[in-house]
């Protein structure tokens, strides 16, 4: 905090008391703070306006399509780490495959998701997937393999299957790990969101920043750049606060 509160105090000094920066280029706190207040109090949520709605619409949009995407992400990663996570051949004759994919960046995917799907939420929804999966399958298949051998025989030797064991005794060991994947993959798909709606997308607050751009609107682009990132510590907080709770015997 006080790290925050000296850069905000050098930000205002040089815009506002020296006026050393071109308004322009640099708006000072106190404009973006009034952008801020104007994009979230005048007009529709989503319509009207400069950017097809306020700023309070738009990033229900974006929160909408992050929303999708996860619980896409979480189901794929958690079962496709779960059956790679327990089976070293299926893990020996995809992990190649799945290590080279893991390697592109999600926004290497928006031509293609144009490609396929047009301007339209599935491209947008396919963008969040490809990059916000991987986290939450990583942290699965490494909490599946790092789960008491000692557990899994007296499993088995009690008479349960591959699926039961799974279930009942894989997930619930692979749950911390799973869960602090999917805090990372929450933020990963915030960002691919964002990214998207920047080349792919008429709503979200990924577009409202590129639309402010075109039309120089320099205290909404950084109005619109400070919402991203006090959205996205909100949702951190929440996560740590949440595995916090539920993992309580992970503090001790």
């Amino acid at each position: 905090m006080i790290s925050l509160g000296g850069f905000l105090v050098i930000w205002w000094l040089v815009t506002d008391v020296l006026r050393i920066a071109n308004a322009v280029l640099l708006p000072s706190p106190i404009s973006v703070v009034e952008s801020i207040v104007d994009m979230s109090t005048t007009g529709d949520w989503f319509r009207g306006g400069l950017y097809g709605g306020n700023l309070v619409g738009n990033v229900l949009i974006s929160l909408a399509r992050v929303v999708a995407g996860f619980a896409i992400s979480v189901a794929a990663g958690i079962l496709l780490g779960a059956v790679i996570g327990t089976s070293r051949t299926l893990s020996d004759l995809c992990e190649p495959a799945l290590e080279l994919a893991r390697q592109v960046p999600p926004i290497s995917y928006i031509p293609l998701a144009l490609i396929w799907f047009g301007l339209t939420e599935i491209s947008i929804v396919f963008v969040i997937v490809a990059g916000a999966c991987w986290p939450i399958f990583l942290n699965t298949v490494a909490g599946m393999r790092s789960t008491s051998p000692m557990v899994v025989r007296a499993a088995q030797a009690l008479g349960c299957g591959r699926w039961q064991l799974i279930s009942r005794v894989y997930l619930p060991s692979a749950l911390p790990q799973i869960f602090t994947g999917m805090r990372v993959s929450f933020g990963l798909a915030w960002s691919a969101v964002v990214a998207a709606e920047l080349i792919g997308s008429s709503a979200g607050i990924g577009y409202l920043v590129m639309h402010a751009r075109l039309i120089i609107a320099t205290p909404d682009v950084i109005a619109g750049m400070v919402t991203i990132g006090i959205i996205g510590v909100i949702f951190d907080a929440a996560f740590v606060a949440a595995e916090r709770r539920i993992f309580v015997y992970r503090a001790h």
